[in-house]
């Protein structure tokens, strides 16, 4: 029997685990932190309860197909509970529109601000879901070499679909109105891209949020982590946490171990890093074994934004509020540019608002109510200092609430924690302080051209999780998972 040390108990690492001891590999996953999850893991104080990092899940399909794969219905283990809508959209004049799964109550939203915009609204629809059909063509495969690309059909269909052409641009061939320019652009940001600069492949997102819909899993999304993990446990998986580690043993060029801080060594025939990619390779890996990513070429890389978090608990609950909205400063393009461009601090934060004790009351103490307010920020290759940074965008957060939700919300405040971008650069070794994935999803950075899921110049050290391909968001590291899955198994026989 295979060993195999994955260093890293996040989504994918543990999809990871439970695939490989599934096909017979003695498995070990080892974690820095004393509680499993990496991106997506939760705070519990005080009767309150919330995730840190993904708060909703889309594409559900492909947790389903994770459990199938190891003889699991997920279905059976996790009630998930529909949104619908999925988001209600706040502006900057006080109006907003909820963004239904329903096409008929989704047209009739948009039509209350944009008469007559019906027909663009499906023809949008429509091309996108184009759109997520070649891109899930490049999404679900291992890549070798670059003749891997090579798909005559697909080139036609990205041509015919406009799929390379910028995304705001072409979202707003569909719709006269800022609003709803905003509305049907705003996924970009998942993958850690402004919709200015993305490419209006990425309305793929748009179609699997509206069309496929969202789900939320009762007990928050970190439910999913604890049922994995309680899964990894029953089926022979060993879990170490609190647990760093400090450096890949290669000899003869070739992986063989980890050894942990302290100095105790770990040996395995595979190493796998469920660790950010980048990190793994400026600080896990000795370098002169790295001929292909050196320090140099990753800092070539583009890497995400970060995000500013507030948490915040409160003795009063909100009936009027959706499960999950976002708020959309009045100048868009400058609150872009601040995180993307200039790497300052926006003046008018946009920001996601969730309240998950809308749909999972037990979430809070009864009659409470858990917020969980992100705004996306600059990372750390910007020059804000969050000490004194942190204090004024909590300040922007808070009279936002005051205006959307509630006056007199500073008075039921009665729980309180915020998540800095230097918090995701300390607690999970995040380059830059990046929270959405640290690679951006430029085109030179997505399917062939993105890091591989095996180290070229390192045999027996692979990589799943955000940093390799697919890319960023949970549904996309499970399909990481699958496909290193596939890898080794194609390598074994």
């Amino acid at each position: 029997m295979k060993s195999v040390i994955i260093i890293g108990a996040g989504m994918g690492g543990l999809a990871a685990a439970l695939r490989l001891r599934h096909m017979g590999f003695d498995v070990t996953v080892i974690e820095k932190q004393k509680r499993p999850g990496g991106r997506s893991n939760v705070l519990q104080e005080q009767g309150f309860r919330v995730d840190i990092g993904p708060t909703i899940l889309v594409m559900k399909d492909t947790f389903e197909e994770t459990y199938r794969a190891i003889g699991q219905d997920i279905n059976r283990r996790i009630k998930f509970a529909p949104l619908d809508p999925n988001y209600r959209i706040y502006y900057h004049d006080g109006t907003y529109i909820d963004l239904y799964n329903s096409m008929a109550k989704l047209a009739a939203e948009c039509e209350r601000v944009e008469p007559g915009v019906t027909t663009r609204l499906f023809r949008f629809i429509g091309d996108s879901a184009r759109k997520y059909e070649l891109g899930m063509d490049f999404v679900a495969r291992n890549y070798d070499r670059i003749t891997d690309l090579a798909n005559p059909s697909a080139a036609l269909r990205l041509i015919q679909t406009g799929a390379y052409q910028n995304l705001f641009a072409q979202v707003g061939s569909y719709f006269k109105t800022d609003k709803l320019r905003k509305a049907f652009s705003f996924h970009s940001m998942f993958l850690g891209l402004s919709p200015f600069d993305a490419l209006a492949m990425y309305s793929l997102i748009t179609y699997a949020d509206l069309v496929e819909g969202m789900q939320f899993p009762m007990g928050g999304i970190y439910s999913i982590v604890e049922d994995m993990v309680k899964l990894a446990g029953e089926m022979g998986v060993t879990l170490r946490t609190g647990t760093p580690v400090e450096e890949i043993i290669v000899e003869g060029g070739r992986a063989r171990g980890v050894r942990l801080a302290g100095g105790e060594v770990v040996r395995a025939d595979i190493v796998v890093s469920n660790a950010d990619l980048v990190y793994t390779y400026k600080k896990l890996v000795p370098a002169q074994y790295r001929r292909i990513y050196t320090d140099a070429r990753l800092d070539r890389m583009e890497y995400a934004c970060s995000g500013y978090l507030l948490y915040l608990g409160v003795d009063k609950t909100y009936p009027h509020m959706r499960h999950q909205a976002l708020y959309f400063s009045e100048d868009y393009r400058a609150n872009l540019d601040a995180i993307f461009r200039t790497k300052t601090l926006p003046e008018d934060p946009s920001f996601h608002l969730n309240n998950p004790t809308i749909t999972d009351p037990s979430l809070a103490p009864p009659g409470h109510s858990a917020l969980y307010l992100l705004a996306p920020m600059p990372n750390l290759q910007g020059n804000v200092n969050w000490d004194e940074a942190a204090p004024v965008v909590r300040e922007k957060l808070l009279r936002q609430l005051e205006r959307l939700v509630d006056p007199d919300i500073r008075k039921h405040i009665v729980w309180e924690r915020q998540y800095r971008p230097t918090d995701w650069l300390h607690d999970i070794n995040a380059p830059y302080g990046v929270a959405f994935g640290s690679l951006s999803h430029g085109f030179f950075q997505s399917s062939y051209f993105r890091p591989h899921n095996v180290a070229r110049d390192i045999p027996g050290l692979y990589f799943v999780g955000q940093g390799t391909y697919p890319g960023i968001g949970m549904p996309m590291v499970m399909l990481s998972a699958r496909l290193l899955a596939e890898r080794l198994q194609r390598e074994a026989s």
